[in-house]
């Protein structure tokens, strides 16, 4: 019996399968051997007494430990392949004293089966709040979250997944995915996986993709190129150039990264049902997959991929009128080779090939695109060994450090060293023998001297920076200057290096070193451009002393000159001038200045450059904008706002608005910039998202009004509904408004003045519900007349005022109001702001 079995154990179908069971533990229950049930009892007994750090509700214990008839699988052993994390190692129960402590918990819940069926089960909307996920402890624990899908992919497939993803997308709507790291790639991935045999479900994940960008600006940076290439590795040609369409933006972050989606190693079969789609593939002469490739290029430009991308079909020994097809189609778009030597080995490949026509036409192209280099591939092996001869006899340059130190010598004459250089043929000198020859010349006069008869000798001194300001400074008769440079303890090379040359700048700058500040000036002219590459160094200089009215006068002078800052400059003001801040919370108060006055010379200089064609990130106009409305700076916000939408739409800019409902001083607004068709379409929809338009309807709300005030102005507008006027104004600058979203936040805002009395944390929130002036009737009617028609609440301020006022909330809202109770009842004073969430 005994040997039998071991035969039988032998089987590659039996090593298969206990290979699968010892690799995934949380199958066994698949195979249905239970005979005893004691074991199993026992078993979960002992899970049991080992509680988890992952708690399950005490109502689903009797569900999770002994799951009914429908969710018990069947008996049959089908396992399903799935790709885990790289870093990930799936361990067997028996190696579990092996893992982490803090993994300790995730570990026991992988042994229960039960429970794990259980929570896995959570691809609907029933029962909510039974599951771990639905724990606002647990739901972005995305450790849980893969071992929910992995239990899921080996039990059920691509079914399992969809689960997963019906839970993400329809159970919860807060839950972010990872866009980096393994368990990112993970995630992802499988769910793509499973959106190339289902279009609705790659449907939804291109647009929560979107929304996630929209949202929180982060984006999986593999999402396009697993997309677009996934389908071309399928055959799926039409599906990839459909989909590149589809999520160019914001996915393509270059056009360099099309190269990603460039299948060149397909294999023949795939390939081949392709092109079974397409009109005579074979008397195309073109595989499917490089024909996609070109397509997708068709729409995308500015890329440079021509040395990639022909390298690629190289190494993979494609057919000859591939090269051809996609040498003419990159040529075509203006995508040249940077070089003879990267041309070269596609000139070598169609001669090995037998392709004479093609090689005459690369020939030719080559002599007109690089006339000077094609000379120097014709030349012979015997004249090549001949002119590298040539070279050694002529170049013999002095080592630097042998030549300095003969300079140095006192005990040798200039004229012997000269005579010396002759007769061993040197040919040039390096910077430090420079250096020391003009230290042991007298005066400026002198130096030229020796230059002149080192030149007429042959030996050159080169063509550094240190070498060309030794000339110039020497022709300038600039005495003072050259001496500093020719004692500075710098070395030539660092020279060369322009930023420590800038922050040598400063560091002159802030300490009055004035003859070594002079120096470094010199130096930078001589590395970077006298115009505006000087102008940004001297606004860097100055922002970073504090100085602020002269960086402003740098941009002015930059702006007469049609020049615009660089990125480097803009990204240095804005770490400088703008005050750090926490995400949630408002910019801290300085002593040197308010976040106002930080705000407003950021705008003034932003301002200024944007119509000379600089660029600036729209995370960086959302940040400016959240700090004026938290500041209150209404009217500046107004300003920007409105300067943003006339600087960016399309359309031609609208005119100002008679609704004047917070100065008078605002009249005179609108004429701010002028329209730019030329910028980025979607970049007010990335402004103005969601987020920034219910910000600014709250923001609105946001001021104290006297009741003085409202006897004397009855007919007036209230200033709550600025925040609306503004969302009217620039919806005729071409916003466009997310309707839902104001709605959202108009109600939120009156039930804190007029719903149910619930003892708000914001001292802001309380002051307004206590001294609120104006009836509900007023503010509806107010809303109503800004707003317009149709009504922003749908005619509901006629017909249920009270539900209107009164959004239902969440559990979260409830504990914050009960957690503000308390601590109002046990704290005091100031103690009860300060520890206000």
């Amino acid at each position: 019996m005994r040997p039998a079995l071991l035969r039988l154990l032998k089987r590659p179908s039996a090593l298969s399968v206990l290979d699968s069971l010892i690799s995934a533990p949380a199958g066994v229950e698949q195979l249905e051997l239970r005979r005893d049930q004691r074991c199993l009892r026992c078993f979960s007994r002992s899970a049991r007494q080992k509680q988890p750090t992952y708690t399950v509700h005490p109502e689903n214990t009797a569900s999770s430990e002994y799951p009914s008839q429908s969710t018990r699988r069947t008996p049959s052993f089908r396992i399903h392949n799935i790709k885990a994390p790289k870093t990930q190692a799936e361990h067997c129960v028996e190696s579990g004293e092996q893992q982490v402590a803090a993994n300790k918990g995730l570990s026991l819940f992988r042994i229960q089966t039960e429970k794990l069926e259980f929570e896995s089960d959570i691809g609907h909307t029933r029962d909510i709040g039974t599951r771990l996920v639905d724990d606002p402890l647990y739901r972005n624990d995305f450790d849980l979250w893969v071992e929910l899908l992995r239990y899921r992919q080996r039990h059920y497939g691509d079914l399992g997944t969809m689960v997963i993803w019906e839970a993400l997308t329809d159970r919860l709507d807060d839950v972010q995915l990872p866009v980096d790291g393994d368990v990112a790639e993970f995630l992802w991935q499988s769910f793509i996986n499973v959106g190339f045999k289902r279009n609705v479900v790659m449907a939804e994940l291109a647009e929560y993709a979107r929304e996630l960008w929209d949202r929180s600006g982060k984006r999986w940076p593999k999402f396009y190129e697993s997309v677009v290439g996934g389908f071309i590795e399928r055959g799926m040609i039409h599906e990839a150039e459909a989909w590149h369409r589809k999520l160019r933006d914001p996915h393509l972050a270059c056009p360099n990264d099309i190269l990603r989606v460039l299948r060149p190693g397909i294999p023949v079969q795939q390939s081949t049902r392709a092109a079974a789609g397409l009109k005579s593939p074979d008397a195309q002469g073109f595989l499917p997959s490089l024909s996609a490739f070109r397509n997708v290029c068709r729409s995308i430009q500015g890329h440079q991929i021509y040395v990639p991308t022909i390298s690629a079909l190289l190494q993979h020994g494609l057919p000859a009128q591939e090269m051809v097809l996609m040498h003419l189609f990159l040529v075509g778009k203006g995508d040249h080779p940077r070089s003879y030597r990267e041309i070269e080995p596609l000139i070598h490949s169609a001669e090995k090939r037998g392709l004479q026509s093609f090689r005459q036409k690369l020939r030719a192209y080559v002599n007109s695109r690089f006339p000077g280099e094609t000379e120097k591939v014709e030349i012979k092996d015997s004249e090549i060994e001949d002119s590298q001869q040539d070279l050694l006899h002529e170049e013999k340059p002095v080592k630097d450090e042998i030549g300095a130190r003969i300079f140095a010598t006192d005990a040798l004459k200039f004229e012997l060293i000269l005579s010396g250089l002759k007769m061993f043929g040197a040919t040039s000198i390096g910077p430090q023998s420079l250096r020391e020859l003009a230290l042991r010349a007298h005066g400026s006069r002198d130096i030229l001297e020796k230059l002149r008869l080192l030149q007429e000798a042959g030996v050159s001194i080169g063509d550094s920076v240190f070498s060309r300001l030794v000339r110039k400074l020497a022709t300038e008769n600039r005495g003072i200057v050259l001496a500093d440079l020719l004692r500075s303890d710098q070395h030539p090379d660092v020279l060369e290096d322009a930023r420590i040359q800038e922050s040598l700048l400063l560091a002159y700058y802030l300490s009055h070193d004035w003859r070594l500040y002079n120096l470094t000036l010199v130096i930078l002219g001589e590395i970077v451009d006298e115009g505006s590459d000087m102008f940004n160094i001297h606004f860097r200089k100055h922002m970073a002393a504090g100085e602020w009215a002269l960086a402003s006068k740098v941009v002015d002078e930059l702006a007469l000159r049609g020049k615009p800052l660089t990125t480097r400059s803009i990204d240095f003001m804005i770490r400088h001038a703008l005050t750090p801040r926490r995400p949630g919370n408002g910019p801290v108060r300085t002593s040197d200045r308010s976040p106002k006055t930080e705000v407003l010379f950021v705008l003034r200089v932003l301002q200024r450059i944007i119509p000379l064609g600089a660029i600036v990130s729209s995370r960086l106009w959302i940040e400016l904008i959240k700090r004026l409305g938290q500041t209150d700076c209404w009217i500046e916000l107004r300003r920007c706002c409105l300067w943003l939408a006339n600087q960016y739409s399309p359309s031609v800019p609208q005119k100002n608005t008679p609704m004047d409902i917070v100065s008078s001083t605002s009249a005179a607004q609108t004429g701010l910039a002028p329209s730019n068709s030329g910028q980025d379409p979607h970049i007010l929809r990335t402004i103005f998202n969601r987020q920034l338009q219910e910000a600014l309807v709250h923001w609105g709300f946001r001021k104290r009004v006297s009741s003085k005030f409202y006897r004397c102005n009855p007919n007036q507008l209230i200033p709550w509904v600025r925040g609306l006027a503004l969302l009217r104004e620039l919806e005729r600058s071409g916003v466009d408004l997310q309707t839902s979203c104001i709605r959202r936040a108009c109600r939120h805002r009156l039930a804190i003045v007029f719903g149910r009395n619930r003892r708000s944390s914001r001292p802001m929130n309380r002051m307004l519900r206590r001294e609120n002036p104006y009836s509900l009737e007023k503010v509806f009617g107010d809303i109503s007349r800004v707003w317009g028609v149709p009504s922003l609440f749908g005619g509901r301020e006629y017909i249920d005022v009270f539900r209107l006022i009164n959004p239902p909330s969440s559990k979260m809202s409830y504990r914050r109001t009960r957690k503000t109770l308390w601590r109002e009842r046990t704290l005091r004073g100031p103690a009860f702001i300060q520890s206000r969430s």
